[in-house]
């Protein structure tokens, strides 16, 4: 090596020594790319932390579609347990008639029911604290409701505690209008839900279903629905229900006037309101606020939940003993009809609900016992 050429040695080993050369520069080179950087950022320390900021973001907003529908799916399946039990509907609305009395003069407007309690929110002038309570403790009888039974509907689930508990909203109270506003797409995925448990829930012909508010479930215009059901009588404290794209235009005096305590008509609007008006405001990550409350429950798996429960959604309340007996007729005859069934909404396409034959009325001393056709979910 000492009588090495240095000119025959690097001619020799030309290859290697350009080549750790050629790396030698885009190292030199990245670092004072880097350098550069991280001088304009505010330093290598700001910089680091910067790219691990920036890293993070990109590793959530891949991973976030698959949170999000293993989201979905937990929340689907919670739905479709809960409401699929008719315990849970009777619980939230007993509930919301003892938090009537328990928590007067601030009024319920919502219930959440979980795996053992059921927390009622309230609405009062000094924000008051929801109303919890254990399931076992609700009493088996509410006479108190009598006059105003709870029409709770389902919007969702809601995280509360430690628990996702399903969120019931008591349509009953408040402003004669209720307003679903937001995304489009979230908006009338949430009004068709809800009309179809209205439908299920209330007794026959107490919903009025107008045009635009399904694809397949051709109504009639906003005008004529509304006359439809300004016509129908309220029936035993249950008022009917408008369901619609929009209001009638000029407004109603039943839908501008303040609400009163036994209002002639309720409607359930897709869009903004006027008059008071109760909001339901969604948005495009699948959930529903209702406005000036802190109820906020994830709607965005609960059509396909009530679409699969829809048979075993329960009837409202039933009356308290007083109310049937002014009336002579037991519950069951109050909730069947012997008339002929009508069309009736559902999620999916229109279909007509066929007659059957519901048990033997009791026979009197003057007539024979008939059947009297009873409204079957479709």
């Amino acid at each position: 090596m000492r009588h090495t050429d240095p000119f025959v040695w690097f001619h020799q080993h030309s290859d290697a020594v350009f080549r750790w050369l050629g790396i030698a520069g885009a190292v030199l080179l990245c670092f004072l790319l880097l350098r550069m950087w991280a001088m304009r950022w505010g330093g290598w320390r700001k910089a680091w932390a910067r790219l691990l900021r920036e890293l993070s973001l990109t590793v959530h907003a891949f991973a976030e579609p698959v949170r999000a529908w293993l989201r979905y799916r937990s929340t689907l399946r919670m739905l479709v347990r809960r409401l699929g039990t008719p315990a849970v509907w009777r619980d939230a609305e007993r509930a919301l008639a003892a938090a009537r009395v328990a928590a007067a003069p601030d009024r319920p407007y919502a219930a959440l029911v979980g795996t053992g309690t059921v927390t009622v929110l309230l609405a009062g002038p000094d924000d008051p604290e929801p109303w919890t309570v254990t399931r076992a403790e609700l009493p088996p009888v509410t006479p108190e409701a009598a006059d105003a039974r709870p029409l709770v509907v389902a919007i969702g689930a809601m995280e509360h505690g430690a628990e996702r508990q399903c969120a019931f909203l008591d349509l009953a109270v408040g402003p004669p209008v209720v307003s679903v506003t937001g995304d489009e797409r979230a908006s009338r995925a949430l009004l068709q839900a809800v009309t179809a448990q209205l439908d299920m829930r209330l007794p026959d012909r107490l919903v009025v279903v107008a045009e635009g508010v399904h694809r397949n479930h051709p109504g009639l215009p906003v005008r004529d629905a509304y006359r439809e059901a300004r016509k129908t009588p309220p029936r035993l404290g249950l008022v009917p229900v408008l369901v619609s794209a929009g209001l009638p235009d000029p407004l109603p005096p039943e839908l501008a006037a303040p609400p009163g305590e036994a209002p002639a008509l309720r409607a359930l609007i897709l869009g903004p309101g006027r008059g008071y008006v109760r909001g339901l405001l969604t948005e495009p990550y699948g959930r529903v606020a209702v406005t000036g409350t802190p109820l906020l429950a994830r709607c965005d798996a609960l059509g396909r939940a009530v679409a699969r429960v829809l048979d075993t959604v329960p009837p409202v309340l039933a009356p308290a003993p007083a109310a049937e007996a002014a009336t002579g007729q037991s519950v069951d005859e109050l909730f069947a009809e012997a008339e002929e069934a009508a069309p009736v909404f559902r999620s999916g396409p229109a279909k007509t609900a066929a007659p059957v034959p519901a048990a033997p009325a009791r026979p009197t001393e003057t007539t024979e016992p008939t059947q009297a056709p009873k409204r079957t979910a479709t």
